[in-house]
């Protein structure tokens, strides 16, 4: 991926999270970073590894609705 495709990814996540999350979420967000930037993308299942990103998202969203996503 080019550095302009990931810089435009981190800036969109950055104002995303600037702007829609109170400030108490993002103080334990902040707590919890490092298990992500540890993360082995090896450990996913293949499944999660090949869905695309509007696939992952309707995924998530549908699992909420449901219950079936406990987070």
């Amino acid at each position: 991926m080019k550095k302009k495709e990931v810089n435009e990814i981190l800036e969109h996540i950055s104002k995303k999270f600037e702007d829609d999350v109170p400030g108490i979420v993002k103080m334990l967000v902040r707590k919890k970073i490092g298990k992500f930037q540890s993360f082995d993308v090896e450990s996913l299942p293949e499944s999660l590894r090949i869905c695309t990103i509007e696939e992952l998202i309707d995924i998530v969203k549908k699992g909420l609705e449901s219950g079936k996503l406990k987070i």
